[in-house]
């Protein structure tokens, strides 16, 4: 199991550059990924994008590469002679007929840009030194997620136990809860028919009928339900696929589970469980958002 929240870093050196690169990921509901490159590396976007996608499948990834070359790398600065020539002969024109004498300098040379220019750079000699930097930044990235990931277990299983034993807690005292239900509505029901004279089949009748109203209160199922999903989370948290949003499902079925037994066991003294195993499951559900 992974943590959405990592860091990772990495930075490669050659004869032609330094390349540093820079990942980190948090909590989302699904992968969004943001690469900042430098404008050389533009053309390796969709390669740069792919990679993290293939390490991160859910979180929000923001990549940063840094590059600095060196002087092999520096591109060459031509002259253009031919328009550098146009631009003082223009001059001179331009001064015969003002009937001036006007000099051109090479600082009046560097106002034109298309007299000095640089050779564009060539990425493709850089491109196994970014990859190798952005690869060994994901590993960092998901070693540090995965890091995170086993904190956020731990945690997981005490509040699991927890629950568990809380469900024990409740299981017990909702032992023999038919019979004592059917009991009290037994007894209300004769002090409401008292001095009644009713045929027998009536009675009988009464008394199904407060059967199944007791029945309806029985917990039984909402407590096996509630120790499956404890189980099936136990399962999950030892998975290697991506698990946060079952693990948030399961968070959900479970509060329902425990809403269930707070209204059906008003006649039993299991207020301070329910509320308690509530409680925890929120602590859960907060921290699984975390998980990818």
């Amino acid at each position: 199991m992974k943590s959405m929240t990592g860091f990772g870093r990495a930075v490669k050196e050659s004869e032609l550059a330094t390349i540093t690169v820079e990942v980190k990921s948090v909590n989302s509901k699904a992968l969004k990924v943001r690469a900042s490159l430098p404008r050389l590396f533009n053309r390796f976007s969709v390669e740069v994008q792919k990679a993290v996608s293939e390490v991160v499948k859910r979180g929000d990834v923001d990549l940063f590469v840094k590059f600095t070359p060196t002087e092999k790398f520096t591109p060459p600065i031509t002259v253009n002679y031919s328009i550098a020539e146009k631009v003082i002969e223009a001059a001179k024109r331009a001064g015969a007929v003002t009937g001036t004498e006007i000099g051109v300098s090479l600082r009046d040379l560097l106002a034109f840009p298309e007299v000095f220019q640089k050779e564009e750079e060539d990425p493709e000699p850089l491109k196994t030194q970014l990859f190798e930097a952005v690869g060994e930044a994901l590993r960092e990235l998901d070693a540090s997620r995965r890091a995170e990931g086993e904190k956020l277990k731990e945690f997981f299983l005490r509040k699991v136990e927890t629950i568990e034993e809380l469900v024990g807690r409740v299981e017990e005292k909702a032992q023999g809860i038919n019979k004592l239900l059917f009991e009290r509505l037994k007894e209300k029901v004769k002090k409401l028919l008292e001095g009644e004279e009713l045929p027998e089949e009536f009675t009988k009748r009464v008394e199904l009928e407060v059967a199944l109203i007791a029945e309806k209160q029985d917990v039984t199922e909402e407590i096996s339900r509630l120790k499956l999903h404890c189980r099936r989370f136990r399962e999950l948290l030892e998975s290697e696929e991506p698990v946060g949003k079952t693990l948030d499902f399961l968070c959900q079925e479970m509060h329902r589970e425990a809403n269930t037994l707070g209204s059906k066991l008003k006649e039993v003294d299991a207020t301070d469980e329910v509320i308690a195993i509530k409680s925890e499951i929120a602590r859960i559900k907060e921290q699984v958002q975390n998980v990818e």
